[in-house]
C-alpha cells in the first residue's frame, strides 16, 4: 500500500544488527523484523537506504562485526548504506550521563559551542572511538562495492530515486578501477586514527577516503 500511494525509499535508523546493543539504545528491536521489513519493502520496489555505526558504548568487537555480515547478507534487499561510527552529540543521554554508559567526556573549553565531544570508554573490552572510525575506514575499503555509490548521502539518493524511481540506479554507482597518483579522492572521508592514540595519549587523526574516482 505504501509504494502504491507513491512511496519510493525508506531510511532504516537500524543502527546496530545485535540485539544486545539495540537494547542498549533503548530501541528494542528483533533482528528477523528488521530483515523482513527490508524483504517486504524491497519486494514492493521501495528502495531501502540503511543507516548504522559502529562502536556505541558497551558494543564489543564481535557485535561490531555482527553489524557490517548483516549488511553483507541482506545486500541485495538493501540498495544504499550510510555506515559510520558513534558520536557523543550535544544534549544526548550519553553526554548527560556518561557514567550510565561507561564513558568519560573530554570537553575542549577553547570551544565554546561544540556539537560532540570525543570520549573515551571506563573499562577495557568495548569498540573504542578510535576503533570505530578504524572499522568504517575498512568497510568502505573492503566491504562497500554493492553499495559504492558516488555521493553517500540520503538526500541525493533521494533526489535520483525521485527523479529516475528505484531501478537501483547504475548511473550512481562507482566503478571499481586501480589507484594512481592521478587519481581523485573519492566523495566519502571522515577522520580515523593513526596510531594507537587511546593508549599513548597521542589522539592523532587522519582523513581516509570510501574509494577513488576518476
Amino acid at each position: 500500500m505504501a509504494a502504491q500511494s507513491g512511496c519510493c525509499t525508506l531510511y532504516y535508523g537500524m543502527e546496530s544488527a545485535n540485539e544486545r546493543v539495540l537494547n542498549l539504545m533503548d530501541k528494542h528491536v528483533k533482528k528477523t523484523v528488521i530483515e523482513n521489513n527490508l524483504k517486504l519493502a524491497a519486494g514492493a520496489g521501495i528502495w531501502n537506504h540503511v543507516m548504522a555505526f559502529y562502536g556505541f558504548p558497551g558494543e564489543t568487537r564481535d557485535e561490531a562485526h555482527e553489524t557490517r555480515q548483516f549488511l553483507l547478507d541482506n545486500k541485495k534487499n538493501i540498495h544504499s548504506v550510510e555506515l559510520f561510527y558513534f558520536v557523543a552529540y550535544r544534549h544526548t543521554p550519553m553526554v548527560r550521563n556518561p557514567e550510565k554508559f561507561g564513558i568519560t567526556i573530554h570537553k575542549q573549553e577553547e570551544y565554546d559551542l561544540p556539537l560532540d565531544y570525543y570520549y573515551t570508554l571506563n573499562e577495557p573490552g568495548g569498540v573504542t572511538c578510535l576503533e570505530a572510525m578504524q572499522f568504517c575506514e575498512e568497510f568502505y575499503e573492503n566491504d562497500f562495492a554493492p553499495w559504492a555509490v558516488r555521493v553517500n548521502a540520503r538526500e541525493h539518493v533521494f533526489l535520483y530515486i525521485s527523479k529516475f524511481g528505484t531501478n537501483r540506479l547504475p548511473q550512481i554507482y562507482a566503478k571499481a578501477q586501480a589507484r594512481s597518483a592521478d587519481s581523485v579522492s573519492g566523495l566519502v572521508t571522515w577522520p580515523v586514527s593513526r596510531g594507537d592514540a587511546e593508549t599513548e595519549g597521542d589522539q592523532t587523526m587522519g582523513r581516509v577516503h570510501s574509494h577513488s574516482a576518476p
